[in-house]
């Protein structure tokens, strides 16, 4: 391998750990449940920072439809529950933008199934359910998306950072409404990570075919 080649692969690490940094954006998933397998990917959860108001913070939940099975038409979420760091001041009223516009937001609910109460919950009812919820929170200094990825403090406590009840799947394990929880980070490579590394590539091709 020529100096050239060498050269241009020792940029990766730093590219990679570039976009890290730059990244507003986390995700995690609600990988555990009262009622079925733990361990399986059932929803999704991203923070982002909104492109859209300065300042404000975007949630969307994601049910992984792949998880289930589905052959009714009312599946999906009923309720969200998510924390929030206990040094910011927030309440129900800097939670806005909800989708589906029907579903309301309580404080200090209890997210059933053992998991703990939270600090804040998004609920709808059954004719509401729905497999994407967004949301947006406004108006609270000093937050990240970091601040919204936190357990809680409440009693009981949460070790978990979000919970969604989902109902509606076919039978599965004799259930088909169950609590889920989760705080593991999905860590997706950004698709300008990858751009940037195919070039990378494509450059230490030429290089060493001029050197050949």
């Amino acid at each position: 391998m020529n100096t050239n080649t060498i050269a241009l692969f020792s940029v990766l690490p730093l590219a990679f750990a570039a976009t890290q940094v730059n990244s507003a954006t986390i995700s995690y998933y609600l990988d555990q449940s009262n009622d079925l397998a733990d361990g399986i990917n059932y929803a999704q959860v991203t923070i982002s920072d909104s492109t859209t108001v300065a300042g404000d913070i975007d949630f969307t939940v994601e049910l992984l439809s792949s998880a289930f099975s589905v052959s009714g038409a009312n599946f999906g979420m009923q309720n969200f529950s998510f924390n929030a760091d206990t040094s910011l001041s927030i309440d129900d009223s800097n939670i806005v933008f909800i989708e589906p516009s029907t579903w309301s937001v309580s404080e200090g609910a209890n997210a059933g199934g053992g998991f703990g109460k939270f600090n804040f919950q998004l609920s709808g009812n059954g004719s509401s359910r729905t497999e994407l919820l967004s949301f947006s929170i406004t108006g609270v200094e000093g937050d990240t998306v970091e601040s919204y990825a936190t357990a809680s403090t409440l009693n009981p406590s949460s070790d978990y950072f979000f919970a969604a009840h989902i109902a509606g799947f076919d039978y599965t394990d004799g259930v088909t409404s169950a609590q889920f929880a989760g705080m593991t980070p999905a860590v997706p490579v950004p698709a300008a990570a990858w751009l940037f590394v195919s070039g990378l590539l494509g450059l230490a091709g030429i290089a060493r075919r001029k050197t050949v």
